[in-house]
């Protein structure tokens, strides 16, 4: 039987407070998740640009003492790497996340050709 193609709803409660730990563990073997983690890494970087200090503050891309707006740029840079590993996986983005985050934060994550890939 064929695997039926996977579906992540994301709406503005899961945007905010998704675990990407344990949806990750539901898609990929273990072997890819630290792939994973420093694909996320790149792109959570790309994303905290103008605010470096928060990236050097939650490097280790650990949610549980992040604010809502850096807690999104997290489940964001999570939803365009794990596409990177699982062909069958479709992100359906019902809300506009950048609604969700700071001046900074949304001009990082705006310019960030990740993101625009993603929301096409």
């Amino acid at each position: 039987m064929k695997n039926q193609r996977k579906k992540i709803l994301i709406d503005n409660k899961y945007i905010v407070f998704m675990d990407y730990e344990k949806v990750a563990h539901e898609y990929l073997s273990p072997n890819k998740l630290l792939s994973l983690k420093f694909k996320m890494s790149l792109i959570f970087c790309d994303f905290l640009k103008y605010k470096i200090w928060k990236y050097e503050q939650h490097k280790y891309l650990d949610s549980t003492c992040m604010a809502l707006g850096e807690r999104v740029c997290l489940n964001l840079a999570f939803l365009i790497a794990i596409q990177q590993f699982e062909t069958d996986i479709h992100i359906d983005i019902n809300i506009n996340p950048l609604g969700f985050i700071d001046s900074k934060l949304r001009l990082g994550v705006s310019e960030s050709q990740a993101y625009k890939n993603l929301m096409l």
